[in-house]
């Protein structure tokens, strides 16, 4: 029944078999992006190197990098303005599930805070372009002991957050990595879901549909898609690359990158019509480059 339906839902877009048969041998020039949580990486040439031409080569467009405060101001400038160079923005990236409850939004304050700080201080193409937040709250024991409460608190700070980035900021992006099945959590008052409440507050959302087949993916994504659509928003589909020998089905570590590539033009054919669809998210650097030839 699910696959019908994700049928129905592609025809209804003017997707045909053929175009889903034809999807993998269409060069895609759809945007990628990935994350970078080793910020270390960025303190050398060598390394900076490393990172962009591999981000070239993949068609990356934009990396997520977690703000470490221990990595020297001129590590940053060095490697956003090298960036800015070949095409590449720079999103500031950080987040633990800790962050959802009310008396930890001074983690995010700080957070944002030093991005503004740092960008009021650097030239124009050495800013960060945004700001995403991972914070994942369903790690929590919390979650289990009272979902209801947790989901709002989070719904709360994403809403912070925002606000807060925009406050004499408008340029800067907001935007966060979600589970795609926010959609199944109501809001308390009736008034939507989880996911319609976040998706409707953020720039952009970076959704988390880990398969490793790509009718998964966008069966996974359909109704965010769907809503980002209404919404006038933007998603990245997200992938994961890292291990996961419990669920190898949520991953490509262990795949052929050749698969990889089958699988991702597949999406990218299929949703590249859609207008929130922003392209292909690939968690993370470390993963994907580690994908085997």
């Amino acid at each position: 029944m699910i696959i019908v339906m994700v049928m129905l839902m592609w025809l209804s877009a003017g997707f045909t078999t053929s175009s889903l048969s034809s999807a993998d041998s269409l060069p895609s020039n759809m945007p990628r992006a990935t994350w970078l949580w080793d910020t270390s990486l960025i303190g050398t040439n060598a390394g900076r190197t490393d990172i962009l031409q591999f981000a070239k080569n993949e068609r990356v467009e934009r990396i997520y990098l977690q703000v470490n405060r221990d990595v020297a101001q001129s590590d940053y400038r060095s490697f956003i303005q090298a960036a800015a160079d070949s095409g590449i923005q720079i999103h500031a990236l950080d987040g633990a599930p800790k962050w959802a409850l009310p008396e930890n939004r001074k983690y995010m304050t700080a957070l944002v805070d030093w991005v503004k700080s740092y960008n009021a201080s650097v030239l124009v193409n050495e800013r960060f372009a945004g700001i995403q937040v991972d914070i994942e709250p369903y790690l929590l024991p919390d979650w289990t002991a009272d979902q209801h409460a947790v989901a709002v608190n989070w719904q709360q700070s994403i809403a912070y957050f925002h606000d807060l980035v925009k406050k004499d900021s408008a340029a800067l992006t907001t935007s966060a990595a979600l589970p795609f099945w926010l959609d199944g959590i109501p809001l308390s008052d009736g008034s939507g879901t989880l996911s319609e409440a976040m998706m409707g507050k953020l720039d952009e959302t970076a959704l988390m549909t880990y398969r490793n087949q790509a009718l998964d993916v966008i069966d996974l994504a359909a109704e965010e898609i769907a809503l980002a659509d209404r919404l006038g928003k933007k998603v990245w589909i997200s992938v994961e690359t890292n291990p996961a020998p419990d669920t190898p089905y949520i991953t490509f570590s262990g795949e052929s990158k050749a698969e990889m590539e089958r699988q991702l033009a597949v999406i990218d054919g299929l949703l590249k019509a859609r207008p929130s669809y922003s392209g292909i998210a690939v968690h993370d650097y470390t993963g994907w480059r580690h994908i085997r030839n």
